[in-house]
């Protein structure tokens, strides 16, 4: 984490053994201690991907859905921006009501 004048810079790199829930964690993670240690600053991701591809050269089912399902679907109400793979986008209103926990459900076949 870095502060700047914009806010809380959260960088984090997903590496290739790692899936999912433990990408979620620890994005999650980030988040909420950035809330702690800076409240109310504006929180602004920063991710990368190693691998991670399938055959056709776009994501895997993990990363895709950890972009699109986790970040954007639910993390984004907690930060400003993110910068992806998948895109860069804002948040005018960001909460800062980060809960205590995860709890990451099994995906609905």
């Amino acid at each position: 984490m870095k502060e700047d004048n914009r806010g809380i810079a959260i960088y984090h790199v997903v590496k290739r053994k790692e899936g999912f829930e433990k990408s979620a964690e620890i994005l999650f993670t980030l988040v909420k201690n950035a809330q702690e240690k800076y409240p109310n600053k504006n929180r602004m991701i920063y991710l990368d991907i190693e691998g991670h591809k399938n055959k056709d050269g776009g994501f895997d089912h993990d990363l895709f859905e950890l972009q699109k399902e986790f970040i954007l679907g639910f993390l984004m109400q907690f930060i400003s921006e993110v910068s992806m793979p998948l895109g860069r986008f804002k948040n005018e209103n960001q909460k800062n009501d980060v809960p205590d926990g995860l709890n990451i459900m099994p995906a609905k076949d």
